[in-house]
């Protein structure tokens, strides 16, 4: 019997003493995080979303970028579209990790202000968007590279 202890403790042993020796088996590694947003853009609202956006929107994802709160962004239109109500543009804005939207709200804040003067003059605008837009999906990923 006791034999049989001692060759459990030592099979133990081994076991643990393998699995601290082990790699770890990561098999990728953790690059940017993005922000997508796909919007469908109301029936006749087009130019003047175009217009918000070159006025309001860019400008102020120019100013994020250049006080290094994001990466850059990409904008692009929905070519394969599945009905009516399916998102026409999208945009993604990028980050440089997860750590970069801490706190975010309160760092973009002086900057929105900026571009737009007071809140009061930002939700005049941002009412004015919403009737020309409506937001379809807003999804936050990471990307990966294979190792």
């Amino acid at each position: 019997m006791k034999h049989a202890i001692r060759i459990a403790v030592a099979v133990c042993c081994f076991s643990l003493v393998a699995l601290a020796t082990a790699k770890a088996q990561i098999q990728y590694s953790q690059g940017p995080v993005e922000r997508i947003v796909l919007v469908h853009i109301l029936p006749g609202h087009f130019n003047a979303f175009m217009a918000d956006l070159k006025a309001n929107i860019v400008p102020l994802w120019d100013k994020e970028k250049a006080a290094g709160l994001i990466q850059g962004y990409q904008m692009f239109f929905n070519s394969t579209s599945s009905g009516p109500e399916d998102w026409d543009f999208g945009y993604s804005l990028t980050y440089a990790n997860m750590a970069a939207l801490d706190g975010l709200p309160d760092k973009v804040f002086d900057l929105r202000m900026k571009q737009y003067g007071d809140k009061t003059a930002e939700q005049k605008v941002i009412d004015k968007r919403v009737e020309d837009v409506r937001i379809v999906s807003s999804s936050l990923i990471r990307d990966i590279t294979l190792r």
